[in-house]
């Protein structure tokens, strides 16, 4: 829809259902273009350009409402894309102040883009959610629970206030990473340093048995800031920086990362909002190249049901969905399983957007419904490529274990193939 409106109107002068204007050099900016909009300039507290365009393109039909996992589980209108949207709109229009009501609206959503996936316009809801917590943090609304967790970033380089020194916990008494330029950085993410202590291990066996020069920055990794820029602070920006200069003293020729979160930023954000150029893969990628290369080799395996999952972020945001499949078929004695609700159309974990620390009970429930989808399907193993899904649907794999409804194993991608190399 936005790419047929963009070839018939690519002076986006056509907005139906509001008042036009006879001088196509005006936009939509222009606050006399629409007076149902706005009676005077003043009256436009603008979210910037692009996030206003997306507001402007809701079209308030409510298909998204079929897509969101928020939605789903609360049923209320104001907690789903469109009512996001249309008090977005509001705040634009100065008829809706920021509020921690408000607040409360707009920090529900794990910004999946699960609603995009069923709009007929393709509106990026995401995009208007996060610039709605800017302006709501600007307001001073920012949840405590977030700021805590900024406050944390800013002291201690993550976001769960743990010691610099702890990232390196992790790592197996082989590594031995080679001093000077390399040709290959990994980033281990928060996540994978501080509350999974397999994934990380996993991985760097993974790049030795490959016979791979690589290093790792351990407690001079910061958090990629992603969390920041979803909650809408501007620590994104300081932390990428130092990011940045650490990279800068490796030199790496590319990044590699487990965690769906992080590459997302560091594929996206870093070079909207900051001076990166870096190429960067994520894990399933690498691990491919390697196998095509013949650097890795896999056992005989014994029969196993996988249902994977996809992330939020490494699939409707950056379209991987293949690559993690054709990967686990290549593992023996791997069927793999697809959940009813697959690809652009997977339900998210509930774990994203901030979503788990805002309303750790919601974000529950959205990652044992996901585990009951797994059931339905009869997987034995749920596998993901995010280190945040893994951990948010263990819990929720716990859940059914102990309602007795099921036994289902959760691992992440790398585990998977860690498990299979001969």
């Amino acid at each position: 829809m936005k790419t047929i409106k963009k070839a018939l109107d690519p002076k986006n002068i056509l907005n139906p259902g509001k008042m036009g204007f006879d001088d196509s050099v005006k936009d939509i900016f222009d606050p006399f273009s629409y007076k149902e909009f706005v009676e005077t300039p003043d009256q436009i507290q603008s979210f910037g350009q692009a996030v206003d365009n997306e507001i402007f393109a809701c079209i308030n039909c409510g298909f998204c409402r079929a897509g969101c996992t928020v939605y789903a589980r609360t049923g209320l209108e104001s907690e789903n894309a469109r009512g996001r949207v249309i008090q977005a709109y509001y705040m634009m229009k100065g008829v809706l102040e920021p509020s921690k009501e408000v607040a409360d609206k707009f920090y529900l959503c794990t910004t999946c883009l699960n609603c995009k996936s069923t709009c007929p316009a393709g509106v990026v809801v995401s995009e208007i959610v996060e610039g709605g917590r800017r302006k709501l943090v600007e307001a001073g609304f920012l949840p405590e629970i977030h700021k805590r967790l900024m406050e944390n970033l800013k002291a201690t380089g993550n976001p769960f206030g743990e010691p610099r020194e702890k990232r390196t916990d992790v790592f197996p008494s082989t590594f031995n990473p080679p001093k000077g330029p390399v040709d290959t950085l990994l980033f281990s993410g928060c996540v994978a340093s501080y509350q999974d202590v397999n994934i990380i291990p996993n991985i760097m066996t993974i790049l030795d048995k490959a016979g791979v020069s690589y290093t790792a920055l351990g407690k001079d990794e910061n958090c990629c800031g992603y969390i920041s820029y979803l909650v809408g602070t501007e620590e994104f920006k300081e932390v990428g920086k130092k990011n940045i200069e650490a990279f800068a003293k490796n030199q790496p020729k590319q990044i590699i990362t487990a965690c769906a979160g992080c590459f997302k930023t560091f594929k996206e954000l870093y070079p909207k909002h900051l001076s990166f150029n870096t190429p960067v893969l994520h894990a399933i990628e690498y691990l491919d190249q390697l196998i095509q290369n013949g650097k890795l080799k896999f056992k005989n395996g014994n029969p196993n049901k996988v249902a994977y999952h996809d992330p939020c972020d490494l699939g409707r945001h950056l379209n991987i969905f293949e690559p993690p499949r054709d990967l686990i078929k290549k593992i023996p004695g791997v069927t793999l399983l697809e959940f009813k609700n697959n690809r652009l159309l997977a339900k998210c974990c509930g774990g994203g957007g901030g979503l788990k620390a805002f309303n750790n009970e919601l974000s529950g429930e959205i990652a044992y419904h996901r585990m009951l989808e797994a059931l339905e399907v009869g997987a034995e193993t749920v596998v993901s490529a995010c280190p945040a899904c893994k951990s948010n649907l263990q819990i929720a794999a716990a859940r059914l274990r102990k309602e007795k409804k099921g036994k289902i194993k959760v691992m992440d991608i790398t585990e998977l193939v860690a498990e299979a190399l001969a």
